[in-house]
């Protein structure tokens, strides 16, 4: 079978298409351009289709002659990612255009990346455009399995940097609990999915951690001699009004990562590998 993948560059979509090559599928990644095509051909041996996801001409008749599509297209969360597009842009309109043409093309299935308990932060952008396509996808009469994660350990590399600095910071007590996952598992439960009959899969990793202990196995492995700093939650809460008139994109991540500070975020143990190991072989 043929696989068309969106968000092939990024940590989750390397994964994905690593996992599609070893199960014998014939793989073909969409990137924004030749840069990126080569970059990605450095360690992913596949066909590429280079197009601009936010246009959707040039998304016309892309998914034709493909059996799967997987969207693992997404704006970063990370705050070092300075593109323009938000996540109106990346993570719903492009997705709403691949998907007019995976219906046209009535592909077998489509597949896509979400987040776990989406359907209940409907005031933060970040959920809410997850949300808004997943609803979507499952109106579009294909078949479909939709994927949801709580935080994949990639989203953590950003941390590396800081705790190797002595930079790395609590917000508010980070007593919240979650269990985020390895990306490997999660690409691993993906390819998997095309040939079970399951419309959606929450999955999360072995280890039910708080915020708090996450940023100490961080610390632990990159600079262990080094404090993490705590700042109250209410000063960043405090931030927000005015950095939604000046930075939009900057808005949005931060009300993501103060609204999740606040909750439990606890899927089922699904992932094998723990968060220490994945630190260990990145730093």
């Amino acid at each position: 079978m043929k696989i068309l993948l969106f968000g092939a560059t990024g940590h989750l979509g390397k994964a994905i298409a690593a996992e599609a090559l070893k199960q014998g599928y014939v793989l073909t990644a969409v990137v924004r351009n030749q840069q990126k095509a080569t970059t990605l051909k450095q360690t992913i041996q596949c066909d590429t289709i280079i197009a601009d996801v936010t246009q959707h001409t040039s998304l016309d008749h892309i998914c034709s002659g493909f059996d799967i599509v997987i969207s693992a297209l997404g704006k970063s969360v990370s705050i070092n990612d300075n593109s323009k597009p938000g996540f109106m842009d990346v993570d719903l309109t492009a997705n709403t255009y691949i998907l007019a043409e995976a219906m046209k093309a009535t592909v077998k299935k489509f597949i896509y990346i979400s987040a776990y308990h989406a359907e209940r932060y409907p005031q933060l952008t970040y959920f809410h455009v997850h949300q808004q396509f997943a609803e979507r996808l499952m109106r579009s009469g294909l078949d479909y399995t939709i994927i949801k994660p709580p935080a994949l350990f990639s989203a953590f590399i950003d941390l590396f940097e800081l705790a190797e600095k002595g930079r790395l910071i609590n917000m508010g007590k980070g007593d919240k609990l979650t269990n985020p996952v390895y990306e490997g598992d999660v690409a691993e439960a993906c390819i998997n999915a095309i040939k079970q009959d399951v419309s959606t899969i929450e999955i999360g990793g072995p280890e039910i951690l708080s915020r708090k202990q996450i940023n100490e196995i961080i610390q632990e492995v990159i600079a262990p001699g080094k404090k993490i700093r705590t700042i109250p939650l209410g000063l960043v809460k405090n931030m927000l009004p005015l950095l939604k008139l000046f930075n939009r994109n900057l808005f949005d991540k931060l009300a993501f990562f103060v609204e999740v500070m606040q909750h439990d975020t606890i899927a089922p143990k699904l992932g094998q590998l723990q968060l220490k190991e994945y630190v260990e072989r990145k730093r």
